[in-house]
């Protein structure tokens, strides 16, 4: 059984941030029927109750119950007692929220900023949120203004002053003014992320852009990803390597798939099995497992036969392979299953709670 994926939906559970005035706070995500919240002992800080909810996010958590959403604080208190019909998480001080069928935004009291009136509306960044009226995107600033008129057939959020926008079936990029960077002539494009946005010329023939539209790294690749850390997973003769942005190969095309590095280490495959790179492109835990998790707390999670257990950045096993299912080290505490039930343990493979929840989340702090 692969590692659990959490999606936010009427019965799934995401991972939980808290703001707390005690730094010390960390919270997890647990229930059976109902959700509740649980502190690193095992005990719940708000009982099990809502049907949904929605991670913390400026000191606030969207929760679903008896059909409506409304808003807590970390103790459980309502902020903004159910009403809506759908909400977003609380970003640069607003929550989209929807209403009647309409979109508006409101502030942490529950006060509409911008009242109701659009067909959908998603949370602001960089000072601008997206707004779909009818079937077309435009964008609005913080007094409920367009700023950018709704023409695009989908939009994006602003990414380093630019954001990824599409008419018809073609992608270009505009500024906050909603003048183009670059006019919509692209199949694909990825969106701006260190200066550089990955585009698609045609099939299997990916390159990069820069903030100018001018194409920096010419299209020749099969497959490429966004740019983390100065470095860009490519595809190149079936193969997966990383380019820096002078376009030269810090790891050779050699793995059938690699993902991002996290703390300089990148999973592998190599012959149907995975291990782990270095940011060189040495590897320093051979190609093993049958599946497997990026680093996180200093363990990953590896399967063999369907089991999961942990190793550590040597390779040795902190648990060997006993568990169903797994999430990462978080808080230096990771949530198993076994038998159809979640539990957590800590870093040296011993059950602080012991496996009693349908469902969890990682544990996170409360700020």
């Amino acid at each position: 059984m692969k590692k659990l994926i959490l999606v936010i939906s009427f019965l799934s559970f995401i991972s939980l941030n808290v703001r707390s005035e005690d730094s010390s706070c960390v919270r997890a995500l647990v229930g059976t029927k109902k959700m509740g919240f649980i502190d690193k002992d095992g005990d719940f800080v708000v009982r099990e109750k809502y049907d949904d909810a929605r991670s913390f996010k400026q000191g606030l958590a969207g929760v679903y119950i008896e059909g409506k959403w409304g808003f807590i604080d970390t103790k459980g208190h309502y902020a903004i007692k159910p009403q809506f019909e759908f909400v977003s998480d609380f970003k640069e001080g607003f929550a989209a929220v929807q209403i009647e069928d309409k979109w508006g935004f409101i502030d942490k009291t529950g006060a509409f900023v911008i009242q109701p009136k659009f067909d959908y509306a998603r949370s602001f960044s960089e000072d601008l949120a997206r707004v779909k009226v009818g079937k077309k995107w435009g964008y609005i600033n913080k007094e409920g203004n367009y700023i950018i008129e709704p023409t695009f057939t989908s939009a994006d959020d602003f990414s380093e002053g630019i954001a990824r926008v599409k008419i018809g079936r073609k992608y270009g990029f505009i500024d906050k003014t909603g003048a183009y960077v670059v006019k919509p002539k692209y199949p694909g494009a990825g969106e701006f992320c260190g200066g550089l946005a990955r585009v698609k010329v045609k099939k299997k023939s990916w390159g990069y852009i820069d903030t100018k539209g001018k194409m920096v790294i010419s299209p020749r690749y099969g497959y490429t990803d966004d740019f983390v850390d100065g470095l860009a997973r490519v595809r190149s003769g079936g193969l997966m390597g990383f380019i820096d942005k002078k376009c030269s190969f810090v790891v050779k095309p050699q793995f059938a798939e690699a993902y991002d590095f996290v703390n300089d280490i990148s999973m592998i495959r190599s012959k149907g099995k995975w291990g782990f790179m270095n940011r060189e492109g040495k590897v320093i835990i051979d190609p093993q497992y049958d599946w497997a998790w990026n680093f996180s707390d200093g363990y990953a999670a590896v399967s063999i036969k369907n089991k999961w257990g942990f190793i550590d950045i040597n390779g040795k096993y902190l648990v060997e392979p006993k568990f169903d299912a797994t999430n990462d080290f978080n808080e230096g505490l990771a949530a198993v299953e076994e038998n159809g039930r979640w539990g957590f343990i800590n870093t040296k493979g011993e059950y602080v709670v012991k496996p009693k929840f349908v469902r969890v989340s990682s544990f996170e702090k409360c700020i």
